[in-house]
This record gives structure tokens, C-alpha cells and sequence, in this order.
């Protein structure tokens, strides 16, 4: 007898459990345009830590195609002048992205 309610007790909490991931999903996050400006502003300025660059270059941004681009131009970027340590990229890079942070902040969204 015991088993059983331990067993009827086991399935009562993984169905619970089931329907409550299928309700409430799973969290995702989508970067905007302010996310991309705010990160190259702060890599242009020196304060973006290796962390935050690696975080942007490695996830794509599936939602938003010239995002995405951009996304990419900066890996090539980081690709030629990536350097690390507290500013990342060498002036010649800075200055790339500089030129992207005013392409982008220049459209419409």
C-alpha cells in the first residue's frame, strides 16, 4: 500500500511539474537595438568587459536581421584587432566600431 502511494504521489508531482514548464515555457531573451548600442558605446568607451564582447559575438540574434549583421561585422572585427585585456580591440577596431555605433544609431528601427 505504501508503495502504491508513493508511487501515485511521484506521478502527481511530475505532472504538476510537467504542466507548469509547459505553461510558463521556457525564458528567452531577445537583444534590441538600445542593447547593441549601449555594448558598442561601452566598447568604444573602454568599460565592456571580455565577458559581455564574447556574450555578443557568440549568441546570434535570430529576431532581427540587421542586428544580426551587425553582430557579425563585429566578429570579423574582433577577428583582425581583438587584442583583450581592458579595451578589447586595437584603436584601428575602436574606430570600426565607432563607424558601425553611428550607422546604427543613425536608422530608423
Amino acid at each position: 500500500m505504501t508503495f502504491l502511494l508513493t508511487l501515485l504521489m511521484t506521478f502527481i508531482l511530475v505532472l504538476v511539474a510537467l504542466l507548469l514548464f509547459i505553461r510558463f515555457g521556457t525564458p528567452f531573451y531577445q537583444l534590441k537595438k538600445d542593447n547593441v548600442v549601449t555594448l558598442l558605446t561601452m566598447v568604444v568607451d573602454g568599460q565592456a568587459t571580455e565577458n559581455d564582447w564574447q556574450v555578443f559575438l557568440g549568441v546570434p540574434i535570430r529576431h532581427n536581421d540587421r542586428l544580426e549583421a551587425v553582430r557579425l561585422q563585429c566578429c570579423e572585427i574582433s577577428n583582425r584587432e581583438y587584442i583583450g585585456g581592458s579595451s578589447l580591440l586595437t584603436a584601428k577596431g575602436i574606430d570600426e566600431i565607432r563607424l558601425l555605433l553611428a550607422e546604427l544609431e543613425g536608422e530608423d528601427e
